[in-house]
């Protein structure tokens, strides 16, 4: 139900002078026979999540809702400086129909130029229905702080109910490690070469990292350099290297992704890296 506020103004003259009055503002509910509401389940996105979106359907008519059409935008938006919308929501299935709470059906929508559409067979008098689907964030989809994505559904081609729904970037980061030894193989005498590469995905900063590493083999004349400066600030004892040394204040972090976009509309990310590089004799 919703209010609707009206305000009338009176225009009107005498002698000369032209005046302008308004009246007072008059309030009424109007109680329309079909209400919808949009939400989603996540709190937030970030690259390649699950979006679970549901709408809400209620006919307070005495006379059911039949072949009731829903197209839903997927989140399309344009960027700024581009010429076509992009969409940054993929359907990802499980399109289910409640009615009354009750399970009714699985629904598959058809992919239409807005976005996909589904049909609802009926929403029975004074009863309610929800329908709940899934959408996978894809390459359009916005990942620096800050952004967002809003979809929109339109339910109805005769004078349509428009909802929406808009969920935040995640302000996250997402560090992978990847570690490689040289040379291969070793022997005794050996200089041995570990390289640890820190990436991070994500749209903030990665910090109080602590890395260890339990060697197999012991090594002397242990050297350690933090993208390619020269650190003393770790233990190697009894095969077990730690880096920064516990206690020490000295702190580690990894910058966080850049994004950029590309003709198309689609995102790329570069991941922030940090690179740790020890060195010691077999």
């Amino acid at each position: 139900m919703a209010v609707i506020m009206n305000q009338a103004n009176l225009t009107y003259t005498y002698g000369t002078t032209t005046a302008t009055v308004a009246s007072n503002i008059a309030e009424t509910e109007w109680n329309a026979a079909l209400a919808a509401e949009k939400r989603v389940l996540e709190d937030a996105y970030r690259e390649d999540s699950t979006l679970t979106y549901l709408i809400s359907l209620t006919n307070s008519a005495a006379a059911p809702v039949e072949n009731l059409v829903i197209t839903d935008n997927l989140g399309a938006f344009t960027p700024a400086g581009a010429a076509a919308p992009v969409v940054p929501l993929t359907f990802a299935g499980n399109a289910t129909l409640f009615i009354d709470g009750v399970f009714s059906e699985n629904l598959t929508p058809t992919p239409v130029p807005e976005g996909i559409r589904f049909t609802v067979p009926s929403v029975p008098a004074n009863a309610s229905a929800l329908l709940v689907y899934q959408t996978a964030v894809n390459a359009f989809a916005p990942l620096s702080a800050g952004s967002e994505i809003v979809n929109t559904a339109t339910i109805g081609e005769t004078d349509p109910l428009t909802v929406s729904a808009t969920v935040p970037v995640a302000d996250y980061a997402d560090v992978s490690i990847e570690k490689e030894m040289r040379p291969n193989p070793i022997t005794d005498g050996d200089t041995l070469t570990a390289i640890f590469t820190i990436e991070n995905r994500g749209n903030a900063e990665a910090t109080g990292l602590v890395l260890t590493d339990s060697f197999p083999i012991t090594l002397s004349d242990v050297a350690v350099t933090v993208n390619g400066a020269p650190v003393t600030d770790f233990t190697f004892e009894n095969d077990l290297f730690t880096l920064p040394e516990e206690g020490s204040g000295t702190t580690l972090s990894v910058p966080a992704a850049t994004f950029s976009e590309d003709a198309s509309g689609a995102f790329s990310v570069t991941p922030g890296v940090l690179t740790v590089v020890l060195t010691g004799t077999v």
